[in-house]
């Protein structure tokens, strides 16, 4: 969901999806079959890494002709998904993400908004090779259909005829010494991908999650007892601005407690028995940003970082694989500045001041400020500032108490994210288009019809506070139905 990423959806029942929490990255499959030539032997596919939606318990794998020379083996995974929206303003595309609202007493505030899309479907390929001595090689590699549309695409192009999206493309190698992980994958910030996301009909990111995705190389290191698994991780990753020159710099540690489990359904995905988790982690970036000036000289230099801690506790808790008559709880809180882009859509409407003219020449100079908006901006002394956001996102989600708790369920989830420098930044005359402050909430339900399937219905809500002190409200209600492959 703005990357409208739909949340995180995990993939195995048991055992997989415990040993991909441990990666804490995101993909899911479960395998299509195909008939393996006698000569070659098959090595089997390691668990597949964590993904946006729980998928059926993958099925044997065997490997694609193209590959049988090499002994790769090959598996396709993916959901199909349909969402129905409704909405009582036009401030939002498909996902209720971090973008600014429209404002009350506007033709977009006041008129509603009725959308069906199936962009969220997705489909992924995992691969694997024979392991070489010690070491396990496999892939990744993921589309959805949010890709960028054309300037100017029509509403009929843009549902109808959807762009292909990368979400994800790397290469893992396991060692006993440690794992690398080398392509575009979920942040290590937020621990992405590791089975902290709330459970929602919403697209993920909802208002105040991390919920991000970027070019990494990143190293693990799992320390695992019966009880409790330690995973400590770095990552060098994409820097926010190319120009800033430093890469963003992740760090992470994790817990898991092995026998504690409850029942985790990530975003609108089945729910998985998976252990409780804590993680914290934190990120640093470094901006360069031309002087504000019309012509691009003299830098100004800014630090920015971030700090997040993440929960998943099960409260009623799972009793092995039945899930039924289950409470889990997730959390996540974070504070930083310089990091609005690893929120959904998050801007705060910041934009850089105009250039002041007052001889009033023609052609009226203009600033490009070399880097994305949202991140910083200059004060009217000409002070280079980062934008500063704290959030909070808690969830529960509930399985019935019968048939091992996958055929029925409910969630709630509520969030608030907030800034104390955006108005302080931002002109006067610029007030009403910024805000400070966001909250949401929503309720869910889910039935599962079969064991592939699963419908969810959502009532959605958000409140927005503009720089001026007015706030608007958007209230949507969501239909959904989804098949996993």
């Amino acid at each position: 969901m703005t990357s409208l990423p739909h949340a995180w959806r995990s993939l195995g029942r048991r055992s997989a999806f415990g040993a991909a929490i441990v990666l804490g990255l995101g993909g899911g499959a479960h395998a299509q079959t195909a008939a393996a030539p006698k000569a070659a032997t098959t090595p089997a596919v390691p668990p597949a890494p964590t993904g946006d939606l729980p998928l059926p318990a993958p099925a044997p794998t065997v490997a694609a002709s193209a590959l049988n020379t090499a002994r790769v083996t090959a598996s396709v995974y993916g959901f199909v998904e349909l969402d129905l929206m409704h909405d009582s303003t036009q401030s939002f595309g498909e996902a209720i993400t971090n973008n600014t609202m429209a404002r009350p007493a506007s033709y977009a505030g006041d008129n509603p908004r009725t959308q069906f899309t199936a962009r969220d479907s997705r489909v992924g390929v995992r691969l694997a090779a024979p392991d070489y001595g010690v070491i396990k090689t496999s892939a990744l590699v993921e589309a959805d259909f949010f890709g960028n549309q054309a300037p100017g695409a029509t509403e009929d192009a843009t549902y109808s005829a959807a762009a292909v999206r990368l979400r994800q493309a790397f290469v893992k190698f396991q060692t006993p010494a440690f794992d690398v992980v080398a392509g575009h994958t979920h942040d290590l910030f937020g621990w992405g991908g590791a089975g902290f996301y709330p459970n929602t009909v919403a697209f993920l990111g909802v208002p105040g999650e991390v919920y991000h995705r970027d070019p990494q190389l990143r190293l693990t290191k799992t320390l695992a007892s019966r009880d409790v698994s330690v995973e400590i991780a770095l990552a060098a990753v994409r820097p926010a601005q190319r120009d800033g020159e430093i890469p963003d710099g992740q760090g992470g540690l994790r817990l898991a407690f092995n026998r504690w489990l409850g029942a985790n359904a990530q975003g609108a995905g089945l729910p998985v028995a998976a252990p409780a988790s804590l993680g914290v982690s934190g990120i640093y970036r470094h901006f360069t940003v031309p002087a504000f000036t019309a012509a691009a000289a003299n830098p100004n230099k800014a630090n920015a970082w971030g700090a997040a801690a993440n929960l998943f506790l099960p409260v009623i808790p799972a009793r092995g694989d039945d899930l039924g008559n289950t409470l889990s709880a997730t959390a996540e809180a974070t504070m930083g500045t310089g990091i609005a882009n690893l929120y959904t859509g998050l801007t705060g409407g910041v934009l850089f001041p105009a250039l002041p003219n007052p001889m009033m020449i023609l052609p009226v100079p203009t600033y490009n400020p070399d880097i994305d908006e949202g991140l910083a901006t200059y004060d009217a002394a000409g002070k280079l500032h980062t934008v500063n956001w704290r959030a909070l996102v808690v969830g529960l989600q509930y399985r019935a108490p019968f048939a091992k708790g996958c055929r029925l369920s409910a969630s709630v989830v509520g969030s608030q994210i907030q800034s104390n420098n955006v108005d302080k930044l931002t002109p006067t005359q610029g007030l009403p288009y910024v805000f400070s402050k966001a909250q949401y909430a929503d309720g869910n339900v889910f039935f599962a019809p079969t064991p592939e399937s699963q419908v969810g219905a959502s009532v959605q809500l958000e409140r927005q506070t503009f720089g001026d002190g007015v706030y608007g409200v958007n209230v949507r209600g969501e239909l959904a139905v989804y098949y996993f492959f």
